[in-house]
């Protein structure tokens, strides 16, 4: 699949859902599917080197000296290291089945803490709820969660760790 490196700035708010359009010096005739990356760069807690998402490029208007694409969002996948790649072999992408960066994900996190919330089962020994206790509907989707963070987290830049520190794993598997 072509591959688009961006600024960590213009991709973020792409995955929020906030921004259908960004600005770039590349100019192309090419339509259709295209995966977006954030480039080479060293802001702390920014990603950096990492496809990130599938998008639809729709159009490309010459603004200046640059060119704004016009996108509509297809699909967040699972980070995939973009250092040394210009493409990347459409078997390597793992689409996500939810935006973990969109409400999808507050969605989930709320079943699990609802579920929470309501357990009066027993617990381990750590006081934590027993993975066999809890409905695959709620874990599935939450130990999904937890992997992409943490994967995401190995592409962002964090010298002081910071950033890896507030990504725990929702809940533990027993």
């Amino acid at each position: 699949m072509r591959l688009l490196k961006i600024s960590s700035q213009s991709l973020l708010p792409i995955l929020i859902g906030q921004q259908q359009q960004f600005k770039t010096h590349n100019n192309t005739d090419y339509r259709g599917e295209l995966m977006l990356a954030a480039d080479h760069q060293q802001q702390l807690n920014l990603p950096n080197e990492v496809a990130l998402a599938i998008v639809n490029l729709i159009d490309v208007t010459p603004i200046a000296d640059q060119f704004e694409y016009k996108i509509e969002f297809v699909s967040l996948i699972h980070p995939i290291s973009t250092t040394q790649t210009t493409a990347i072999d459409d078997q390597r992408i793992h689409r996500e089945p939810y935006n973990w960066f969109g409400p999808q994900a507050l969605v989930i996190e709320k079943k699990m803490q609802d579920f929470i919330n309501n357990y009066d089962g027993p617990l381990s020994e750590n006081g934590g709820i027993p993975r066999a206790f809890i409905p695959d509907n709620i874990a599935e989707p939450i130990i999904l969660s937890d992997k992409y963070w943490h994967d995401y987290a190995t592409f962002v830049y964090d010298p002081d760790g910071s950033f890896a520190q507030q990504i725990q794993p929702i809940f533990k598997i027993e």
